[in-house]
């Protein structure tokens, strides 16, 4: 998917702080030497658009490719979840979409690291899955 079509999405879709969220999700992504190399464009592409389906009214079937689309839904809490299933869902599949475990790993830093709106409630429900995770 072209990076630039991406990012005109979440433009168009994202509020201001959402937008600024993923295109720092994205760069964490970028930046993590671990990430396999073969993996990192489609890592990016995710990270920008890794909370449309939840936070916003992106519709699904704009989406062609069958795995990507998988690792998006991946991505997405349903709400009858609680959120150390979600997380262990993530896990259990990192094997076979490996680009929605580095975006969730990348998400969960950066809401961690954005003191000004880590409430101690967020706070606790990410330091509480991130074993999970790892």
């Amino acid at each position: 998917m072209d990076k630039l079509y991406v990012e005109k999405i979440a433009s168009d879709y994202y509020t201001r702080d959402g937008y600024d969220h993923v295109m720092r999700v994205a760069n964490y992504v970028k930046e993590n030497p671990v990430i396999p190399s073969y993996i990192k464009d489609c890592c990016e592409t995710l990270a920008i658009m890794h909370d449309l389906l939840e936070d916003t009214e992106y519709e699904i079937n704009n989406l062609s490719n069958t795995y990507f689309r998988k690792c998006l839904l991946l991505l997405t809490k349903p709400q009858n979840m609680n959120y150390i299933d979600y997380i262990k869902q993530i896990r259990e599949n990192a094997i076979i979409y490996p680009e929605a475990y580095w975006v969730k790993l990348a998400d969960m830093k950066d809401h961690l690291t954005q003191t000004e709106t880590l409430t101690d409630k967020l706070k606790e429900k990410y330091l509480a899955a991130l074993p999970y995770l790892l």
